[in-house]
């Protein structure tokens, strides 16, 4: 009943009057949390983050007796350590500010060097092989093709681009090590430690009673699993 008297109120008054009485009315939070992106509670505490309150702080330069206006950090080297000054000795604070301050000749032209590419990474053109590498590895063979939609395309992308694991060229030694595994080359280090495992066990003379007519294989176990090991496959 209370909730049609008010709406019936506020369908009689005109929109201005609606909104001034809305904003008069006191936000009460339900689980307790002020959520409101503007809120007063938000804005003064931005506002005590930034500047001193009057009378709250005073100026830290030396043989000054004002009050603190704001905060500024000590030195290019400590950004975190905040000092307290007026507003004359916060003008001088940044009058003098030095970014190299504390640097060696070769620091400070590395960090001016750096700072033509925005402190990040570079390399020289065409030296960058891996991401290279893993640009060309996308595509129908990267897919986990349930359906063999992809099948034929995938096989002849194979052919002409070889074998890629982690965005990385296989060479021909590392295909054919996988090939003598009897494993995908993207085989995890797990499966092949296994498969190498169990290999050697059926290859080795010792296991199959003094029996060397399969010691061939068992050396081409042995190469592939050294080969894989080398390249950090596991």
């Amino acid at each position: 009943m209370a909730y049609c008297a008010l709406v019936s109120r506020l369908f009689r008054l005109p929109r201005r009057t609606i909104l001034a009485s809305m904003a008069k009315e006191s936000y009460k939070p339900r689980l307790g949390f002020d959520i409101r992106v503007g809120s007063a509670k938000a804005k003064a505490k931005k506002t005590r983050a930034r500047v001193a309150d009057p009378g709250e702080r005073d100026c830290e330069w030396e043989g000054c007796a004002e009050q603190a206006a704001c905060s500024l950090p000590k030195s290019p080297r400590e950004p975190k350590q905040r000092l307290w000054y007026c507003l004359a000795h916060a003008r001088e604070h940044n009058k003098n500010w030095n970014y190299f301050e504390g640097l060696s000749e070769s620091e400070a032209k590395a960090a001016r060097e750096a700072n033509l590419y925005g402190d990040r990474p570079t390399w020289s053109m065409g030296k960058n092989d891996r991401a290279r590498a893993a640009a060309n590895a996308r595509g129908a063979a990267d897919m986990e093709d349930s359906f063999g939609i992809f099948k034929e395309e995938a096989a002849a992308r194979a052919r002409t681009r070889g074998s890629y694991r982690d965005g990385k060229r296989l060479s021909k030694l590392q295909e054919k090590a996988y090939e003598t595994l009897a494993l995908p080359h993207t085989a995890s280090a797990g499966e092949i430690r296994r498969r190498y495992a169990e290999l050697v066990r059926r290859f080795h003379p010792d296991q199959n009673g003094g029996d060397r007519s399969a010691e061939a294989q068992l050396a081409d176990v042995v190469k592939a699993h050294t080969i894989l090991k080398k390249a950090g496959h596991l």
